[in-house]
């Protein structure tokens, strides 16, 4: 009975502890307030083009895509008052040509919204980019670690930011000579057995080599892909991006990336309002969010094939596929994908799913730097 009571008294104060607990929500997450978000920067290197995005904020809770801003007037204006206009190429995207930042001049961004809203950014200085020395990569833990490596001789640069575009090529298990269309089996057009797929990196990777005597980066860690990705199935490309940064910019990069990538402890950062060098001028009191930057970008590509790896196991992605036959009337009842004739009267078969590679994201068009 003594037992039988204490359990009792246990469960009892769960489920009181638990009837106490409500979930806490920061007004900042059910705000409904929409700032201006700038993504963009002005590129120094002569014949390039810059662009700057403008979109909206959005709730936390929100699934659609972001609005951007539309019909704004963008200027980037020197400090010896010189204005260089840009021009909505597409719908909350601002572009310039034919401008090249000087060096030694300050730049800010000026922003005039249709409601009549102006935001400057800060004046900030033409920071020029040093070259990376070499992506490099190599085999740990039962994948590919992919590093970058770079230096300024004048140790002029000390603060470094890092993007990257990634490519990879693969095929589907069956290539399919004919197809369905209009219920009649016909030879296909083109094949679409071989595809590229493309991403790009999310999170935020900034180093400082101020504590260095010299400004040197080596072996900053990229990206790692698991052995057994369908990346290296056939072949990978990655394009590495470098920025160079002011103080102020890898504090704001730093920051933003500890409060998003570092959340889930209790030991993490404290969420916190970053908004970098933009300031609405109309009601200071308004947010705009985003930082811009004058320089220029350095790039580097290399390519990775799948004879350089061990023997990893890949996960294609088509571990379920397998080849039926079946006769015209069947396929065209069940609208299966047609592989080949069999024989007289049957046709190999499987889903669209097995012979069609853009079905897993990919484009059948090859990319103008593969090799």
């Amino acid at each position: 009975m003594k037992n039988t009571s204490i359990k009792i008294i246990v469960w009892l104060l769960i489920l009181l502890v638990g009837g106490c607990v409500d979930p806490y929500r920061p007004p900042e997450i059910a705000s409904p307030g929409s700032y201006l978000v700038v993504n963009g920067f002005f590129n120094s290197a002569p014949g390039t083009t810059s662009t700057i995005k403008l979109s909206r904020s959005q709730n936390l809770t929100d699934t659609k895509a972001p609005t951007v801003e539309t019909k704004a007037v963008v200027t980037i204006e020197s400090q010896t008052k010189a204005t260089f206009p840009l021009t909505e190429s597409t719908a909350g995207t601002y572009t310039l040509a034919g401008v090249t930042a000087q060096s030694g001049e300050m730049y800010r961004l000026h922003v005039r919204t249709t409601t009549g809203t102006d935001y400057y950014s800060d004046y900030v200085p033409v920071i020029q980019t040093p070259p990376i020395d070499s992506v490099s990569w190599r085999i740990e833990n039962n994948g590919v670690q992919i590093n970058v490596n770079t230096h300024d001789p004048k140790n002029n640069t000390r603060y470094y930011r890092w993007e990257f575009d990634e490519t990879w090529e693969y095929f589907t298990p069956y290539y399919s000579a004919l197809e369905l269309k209009n219920n009649q089996i016909v030879s296909r057009q083109f094949s679409v057995n071989q595809c590229w797929r493309s991403g790009s990196s999310t999170n935020i990777m900034t180093t400082s080599t101020t504590r260095l005597s010299q400004d040197v980066v080596s072996q900053f860690p990229l990206t790692f892909i698991q052995g057994n990705s369908s990346k290296l199935g056939v072949k990978y490309s990655i394009l590495v991006r470098q920025f160079a940064l002011s103080q102020s910019g890898f504090d704001y990069y730093d920051q933003l990336a500890k409060i998003t990538q570092n959340i889930g402890s209790i030991f993490d950062p404290q969420p916190a309002q970053i908004t970098g060098n933009l300031h609405c001028i109309t009601n200071p009191a308004e947010l705009a969010l985003g930082f811009f930057r004058v320089g220029t970008i350095e790039t580097k590509r290399i390519f990775i094939s799948h004879s350089q790896l061990p023997n990893f196991y890949t996960i294609t992605g088509y571990d379920g596929c397998s080849v039926d036959t079946l006769t015209a009337a069947d396929i065209i009842k069940s609208q299966s994908a047609v592989i080949d004739l069999y024989d007289r009267s049957r046709y190999l078969t499987t889903s669209d799913f097995c012979v069609d590679c853009r079905l897993l994201g990919g484009v059948l068009t090859r990319p103008d730097f593969w090799k």
